[in-house]
């Protein structure tokens, strides 16, 4: 009876041991994770350009490469480490946020709308982008498709799930949208729009950009986005674990250094002047929703 009692007072021990030890762990910031294993865990997209895709050969590719890898950097000196370990998973449309919401990683990097997702624990970044909905379409659909018009009896491409979707349905009730999901579903839809199964394909300009050069569709000769500036403006935020301000406010310095700037000079090159001229026009739109909002706010007061 006396060694099932000193057994059993082991096992608690040890029972005790352990569940402080997963207790103490879960309560570590993110920050403090990283310094206590050297380990930082990132999601990463495979079906984004070009922040994250898979190249002709298999291998992983993007911005969202060369931002981590500033991030690494930048890391090690603020824990004063030598080494800081990288571990990559897959994101999707579908995942994104639980791995983040589940702490499964640090942060997911991708074209992600900043919005609010009360379903999960997470938060975004500062934005880090900036683009919108445009269509793409071939150089003869360009002459009759007007995005200010009804659109009615137009077949549109959208991915599913996706603040595009949502947009498109709400905006063109009269348009036949034609649904694609999946890792491959961006890829599939403009292959639709290439086989004139489709007429136009919607999406976040850049991405349409970004998947036109990986399918070598010639922008402005047989393809074009319409219309020029986005139907809307959509800010792009990294995903991370709520409620860690440190880590919330050191990720928004990373992105603010000139060394993370310099990554879209690296990327966009001769597409870069498009790209600002969309930045513009969303920043311009904003002020101007933000001056009529306080307008309505002082009326109603």
């Amino acid at each position: 009876m006396k060694k099932l009692v000193f057994y059993l007072s082991i096992i608690n021990l040890f029972l005790f041991f352990i569940y402080g030890s997963l207790s103490h762990a879960q309560e570590l910031t993110v920050l403090e994770k990283i310094d206590k294993t050297g380990l930082l865990e990132v999601g990463i997209r495979e079906d984004a350009v070009p922040f994250g895709y898979r190249d002709i050969n298999g291998n992983l590719e993007g911005l969202c490469l060369d931002f981590i890898a500033i991030l690494r950097e930048k890391l090690k000196q603020k824990l004063n480490k030598k080494v800081i370990a990288i571990k990559l998973y897959k994101s999707t449309l579908y995942n994104r946020f639980e791995l983040a919401s589940d702490r499964i990683v640090d942060l997911e990097c991708g074209p992600n709308t900043i919005r609010e997702v009360p379903e999960y624990q997470v938060q975004f970044s500062q934005p880090f982008f900036l683009t919108g909905t445009q269509l793409l379409v071939s150089i003869d659909q360009a002459k009759t498709i007007n995005p200010d018009g009804s659109l009615e009896n137009v077949d549109i491409g959208v991915l599913r799930n996706t603040t595009n979707e949502q947009l498109i349905a709400e905006k063109y009730p009269l348009a036949n949208l034609v649904k694609f999901e999946g890792v491959t579903g961006r890829s599939r839809g403009i292959q639709a729009l290439r086989g004139d199964k489709i007429d136009a394909f919607a999406s976040d300009g850049i991405l349409l950009v970004g998947e036109a050069l990986i399918q070598n569709l010639r922008l402005g000769v047989d393809y074009s986005l319409v219309p020029t500036n986005p139907i809307d403006c959509e800010e792009y935020g990294l995903i991370l674990p709520d409620n860690n301000p440190e880590w919330l406010s050191f990720i928004n310095s990373v992105i603010q250094a000139p060394s993370a700037q310099n990554i879209y000079r690296d990327w966009f090159g001769e597409i870069a002047p498009q790209i600002e001229s969309i930045q513009l026009f969303c920043q311009s739109k904003r002020v101007l929703e933000e001056v009529e909002e306080s307008g309505e706010m002082r009326d109603t007061n």
